[in-house]
């Protein structure tokens, strides 16, 4: 090697090292060393939704400094988690706001998007624009954070809750007519869209149907149907018409329709509840189906039954036979 090729080695080597602090995306406006931040996650769980497990099978970061800009983003597969939920991550100084999402799977029908309006705008929302939709298929769980980091040991602990609600109708039968039950389906009315990750507010655009899944048995031996699905509103629609509503109609915040078929029968039962389904919380409705395929609710809920004896498909719901 003659001395012009080893010179030449030696000004690459040199500048090889001087790029590596740009390399790691840690230096701040002050040239300052990187930061070693902590966040520990929890998701916490109040009396009202110990039906939700509180697992975190899938966890999602977005940690967005002081101009908004996204200065770091990790997903999360349930192997890779630490059994502390302590993650070391390294941030330079700034100020930030964080959110982090558990549960966004590849097979839910529910994702997050980047609205692109302010580059820290996140929605989570239905992919499909059918008026019908799966259940969620997941507990979905938001944490929110706001800090300023500003030495080299910075902890911050981000408490995720429910961002969804679940529903559980429990059915018992009248002697002899569960023999006569060829298929129930349930079926959850006027909840949310979607959901603004930053301003944790719910979108009610469009109506949309979420389909409840057949659990098996509850610990009670009863027929179970569940869903989870974004909350219900908390106050009745402002435009409802009272002219082309019935009372029942008009006090219910959501519904669920049940249908049951016996034969060649199919029986509506609409379940008007007056009291809203909350993010976070297990609404438990039960209930007696009887030999005409009508339902008869328990006493532990505010809300009446519509029935339609003889109902034929063609409405809203499409229910194949």
């Amino acid at each position: 090697m003659n001395r012009g090729d080893s010179l030449q080695k030696w000004i690459v080597v040199g500048m090889l090292f001087a790029l590596l602090p740009l390399c790691s995306g840690c230096i701040d406006d002050n040239m300052s060393d990187c930061n070693n931040f902590t966040v520990r996650y929890r998701i916490e769980l109040t009396t009202q939704s110990q039906a939700f497990s509180g697992v975190m099978e899938v966890l999602d970061m977005h940690f967005y400094d002081s101009n908004k800009a996204l200065a770091y983003y990790e997903h999360v597969e349930k192997e890779q988690m630490p059994s502390d939920n302590i993650y070391k991550i390294m941030l330079p100084i700034s100020n930030y706001h964080h959110f982090a999402i558990a549960n966004i799977k590849e097979e839910s029908c529910v994702k997050s998007s980047d609205l692109g309006i302010d580059p820290d705008k996140h929605k989570l929302g239905y992919q499909s624009t059918a008026d019908t939709v799966p259940s969620h298929g997941s507990e979905l769980y938001i944490g929110r954070a706001q800090f300023t980091i500003a030495d080299k040991d910075e902890f911050v602990e981000v408490v995720l809750t429910p961002c969804i609600a679940m529903t559980r109708l429990h059915l018992d039968y009248e002697t002899g007519v569960a023999a006569s039950v060829d298929r129930i389906e349930g079926y959850i009315n006027k909840t949310a869209t979607g959901f603004y990750s930053k301003d944790s507010i719910y979108e009610y655009e469009r109506p949309v149907v979420v389909q409840m899944n057949e659990a098996g048995e509850d610990e009670n031996g009863l027929s179970l149907y569940q869903a989870l699905s974004f909350p219900s509103q908390d106050e009745a629609s402002v435009d409802a018409s009272a002219g082309t509503r019935s009372i029942t109609e008009e006090n219910a915040l959501w519904n669920t329709d049940v249908y049951v078929t016996m034969g060649d029968k199919i029986t509506r039962n609409t379940i008007h509840l007056a009291d809203p389904l909350p993010a976070g919380e297990c609404v438990d409705i039960y209930g007696l189906v009887r030999g005409d395929g009508s339902i008869e609710i328990g006493h532990n809920l505010n809300a009446t039954v519509a029935v339609t004896i003889d109902w034929k498909p063609g409405g809203n719901i499409d229910i194949e036979m």
